[in-house]
């Protein structure tokens, strides 16, 4: 696998360390859950909040990159604010806690944020088999390479490989970004109870979703990274 420079990790290690940093990311979040765009509704249709999922995570994956490339706090600010927006609509979307999805996100290294938030830009897109394509459709572990390879990490594009091939992690030790497999089914997670982003099924799209604690208690988890 490929990796990126270590300087990547390093950066969010010393970002999660800095005040000023923290300060402006609770600043950005307490701002952002400000603005009330209504209570999630049972009725609801699936992924409803597709449209700023997307826009927010493509706003992210750009400052993250900006981030990566500068180092400096500027950017990060800019960072945590989007990124905070996406967790909040991710949150909002499935019922969860919106400060916890933050709170997962923000702790997890470089790597892990870019594979979560390049897999978001692409929420409903259509599932498409032994596809991996920006926009266009994937399948479930076309999805997961795709993710990957925005953090630099090149993934085998079969979901039983990429697992074996991840190094295993226990549920509770698992992050968002990590990937998350049962037989013939790849996923990533999304760092909160039972939340994952997946390329569901022929006729349906890459969504993000809540999986049933019966399945979900029976998953294997894995770090691409090699932890």
């Amino acid at each position: 696998m490929t990796h990126t420079t270590p300087s990547l990790s390093v950066r969010a290690r010393r970002g999660l360390r800095n005040l000023a940093i923290v300060v402006a990311s609770v600043g950005a979040v307490s701002t952002v859950l400000a603005v009330d765009s209504g209570p999630a509704s049972a009725a609801r249709p699936m992924n409803a909040l597709a449209p700023e999922i997307t826009s927010s995570a493509e706003a992210a994956v750009a400052a993250l990159d900006a981030y990566a490339e500068s180092g400096s706090v500027a950017d990060e600010q800019t960072l945590a604010w989007h990124r905070a927006i996406t967790a909040r609509y991710t949150a909002r979307e499935l019922g969860y806690d919106e400060l916890a999805m933050v709170d997962a996100w923000s702790t997890t290294d470089l790597e892990h944020q870019r594979a979560v938030l390049g897999a978001l830009t692409q929420v409903g897109v259509p599932y498409r088999s032994n596809t991996s394509k920006e926009d266009e459709g994937f399948d479930c572990s076309g999805l997961t390479t795709y993710a990957w390879a925005g953090a630099g990490h090149q993934l085998t594009r079969q979901s039983g490989s990429q697992i074996a091939q991840a190094q295993r992690v226990d549920r509770d030790a698992a992050e968002a970004g990590d990937l998350v497999h049962y037989p013939g089914h790849v996923m990533m997670y999304l760092g909160v109870e039972n939340a994952v982003v997946h390329s569901v099924n022929t006729g349906r799209t890459v969504e993000v979703d809540t999986i049933s604690e019966r399945k979900f208690s029976r998953l294997t988890f894995g770090d691409p990274t090699g932890g």
